[in-house]
């Protein structure tokens, strides 16, 4: 009987107490190592960390917000360089989709998802992500739309 009850409180206790404890630790230590591997130049270390991140705390959106910025630019360098970049491109997408999925009502994931498709010259799909994002924020924020819509006919003019 006294076995049972031990092993009851371990459970029900002490094992959820030490895994609160680890979590709290843990997390933002791989945020530390997230920014040695980011300003080391080592963004596909700094893209398997904030995968962690995101399998951790699906709520926060600042993980799926980091690494779709990380894998599309590296995307759009390999543009520039006239290289495949399909592949980077989609794994950024795939990473904002998650990211929307588990934070619907986060502007700024849209909003950088908006500006990605901006860099690629997909000024449709950046709109639509525009709008979501003016969607859900607050003043001044909430203008996104407004003022990308403009910017995007004057574009169109010249």
């Amino acid at each position: 009987m006294r076995k049972r009850k031990f092993f009851i409180i371990f459970v029900f206790v002490v094992f959820p107490f030490f895994c609160i404890c680890v979590f709290h630790i843990l997390v933002p230590f791989v945020w530390i190592k997230v920014d040695e591997a980011f300003h080391c130049g080592n963004y596909d270390r700094a893209i398997e960390y904030l995968s962690f991140i995101s399998y951790m705390q699906p709520k926060n959106p600042e993980s799926y917000i980091l690494k779709g910025w990380l894998q599309w630019s590296e995307a759009k360098s390999f543009y520039n360089e006239g290289l495949s970049y399909e592949e980077k491109l989609n794994e950024a997408v795939e990473t904002y989709r998650k990211g929307q999925r588990n934070n619907p009502t986060s502007w700024k994931i849209y909003f950088e998802e908006g500006m990605m498709w901006e860099a690629f010259g997909q000024k449709e799909k950046a709109l639509k992500l525009y709008y979501l994002s003016s969607k859900y924020s607050f003043p001044p924020y909430n203008k996104i739309y407004e003022i990308k819509k403009q910017k995007f006919k004057l574009d169109e003019k010249y």
